[in-house]
């Protein structure tokens, strides 16, 4: 068959669809939905990936959290009973890991408010103006070196204002941007917890959370460890940010865990009763989640498809019934078998391949609602995803049209040209 007569049958079959608007855009529902749903997915999956890495990156690849709780990363739940029980881990436990000769540094946290929005939260405040849902952060004097805090101006915590529980600050953009506006805000006093805390840094502003919102690092107030400790002693957890050596960050985990598990009086047969965490392991149980939605989901796209596969079986049936004297025409005059078959057989492929174009269209409009809903995540379209949802919705045609196309070609040209 000629590029040709694929073209000019390309032709009638959007002759048809445009003669039969609405029967058309009934059969291509499912094969749109199909299609559509395959792009939006691979659009978010794909931002998920990137989002993940940036995130990775960003913390560093030779990071760990170290905690009581089994998982200090995303949670679904409230941990159990057995890990709030859990014996805290403590400033000489972090003494003890820097030792270690795969371990460049160890920096304790201990936080002052809560993740939640709904919880109550401290309040740090400016001539009366107060943050939004600030968290303050007790950190030692080399957390910028363990955990890459990026400073947009000023400076980071002294271990001589560490060793004096000097009540100095280092404020998130969010934080400052809500207290000073446009001004700056170094060596100028907030409240801190009805406590006068001078500013020294501000960090810059970060990415952002996956779904919107000010990101946790735009809200935290950093100040000495040993300032937060005195003024909180009711707080007893804390949580440890422990960077590897070049190279040797499968062992450090190790040797961490060994250490740990000594420590803390574990026996050999039991599990460990505290949590390694790395920042991709944290983000990576988000993209966990999206995945198996979207095993969930692609097998939806899938049934949409199969629906629309069967609606343009039905309708080509109708067509053969409606056209047969038209097919009894073309094979009077020469026509054979095989051209009859590729005529209806393009117009089966046409009518799914034009659904699968605006389910493209409308995925793609979704992974743009996605970007709204999400600013930080991209959402851009694989370019694979968008051959795979076109291909696919032209091999819905080929598949279900081939029947009816079959039957077209099998007519009785003397019966077809009888037909009325």
């Amino acid at each position: 068959m000629h590029f040709q007569e694929i073209g000019e049958n390309v032709l009638m079959a959007l002759d048809t669809i445009r003669a039969h608007k609405i029967r058309s855009a009934l059969t291509m529902l499912g094969v749109i939905g199909g299609t559509m749903t395959v792009i939006a997915i691979s659009s978010f999956l794909t931002g998920m990936q990137e989002f993940i890495l940036d995130q990775t990156q960003r913390f560093g690849p030779d990071l760990v959290f170290v905690s009581k709780y089994t998982n200090i990363g995303i949670r679904f739940s409230r941990p159990s009973r057995e890990e709030r029980i859990r014996k805290n881990l403590t400033v000489e436990d972090a003494a003890a890991i820097a030792e270690l000769p795969s371990v460049l540094g160890v920096s304790p946290t201990m936080i002052s408010g809560s993740f939640a929005p709904s919880s109550s939260q401290p309040v740090v405040k400016y001539r009366g103006i107060e943050a939004n849902r600030p968290l303050i952060f007790g950190v030692a004097a080399n957390y910028d070196e363990v955990r890459n805090v990026y400073i947009r101006a000023g400076r980071f915590l002294t271990f001589s204002e560490q060793q004096h529980h000097d009540q100095v600050a280092i404020i998130g953009a969010g934080i400052a941007d809500s207290l000073f506006g446009g001004m700056s805000p170094l060596d100028h006093e907030i409240e801190v917890e009805g406590k006068v805390y001078r500013v020294i840094g501000v960090m810059e502003k970060a990415p952002g959370g996956l779904f919107g919102g000010d990101p946790v690092e735009d809200r935290q107030v950093l100040v000495p460890f040993d300032t937060l400790k005195r003024d909180h002693p009711e707080i007893e957890d804390i949580t440890l940010s422990v960077r590897a050596r070049p190279g040797v960050f499968g062992k450090m985990v190790d040797d961490v865990t060994e250490l740990l598990r000594r420590r803390r009086g574990v026996s050999p047969h039991k599990e460990n009763d505290f949590g390694i965490s790395t920042p991709g392991a944290i983000y990576e149980s988000i993209s966990a989640v999206a995945s198996v939605a979207s095993i969930i989901v692609f097998p939806l796209s899938g049934a949409g498809l199969l629906v629309g596969g069967i609606g343009v079986m039905n309708i080509m049936l109708v067509s053969v019934t409606e056209r047969t004297k038209e097919i009894g025409v073309r094979r009077a005059i020469g026509a054979r078998k095989g051209d009859i078959i590729w005529q209806f057989l393009t117009e089966a492929i046409t009518l799914t391949g034009v659904g699968g174009l605006i389910g493209i269209v409308l995925g793609w409009l979704v992974s743009l609602g996605l970007k709204r809903l999400a600013p930080t995540l991209p959402s851009s379209i694989p370019a694979w995803a968008v051959i795979m949802g076109f291909l696919v919705s032209c091999t819905v045609g080929l598949i279900f049209g081939l029947w009816p196309a079959m039957k077209a070609a099998r007519l009785d040209p003397i019966e077809a040209l009888r037909y009325e």
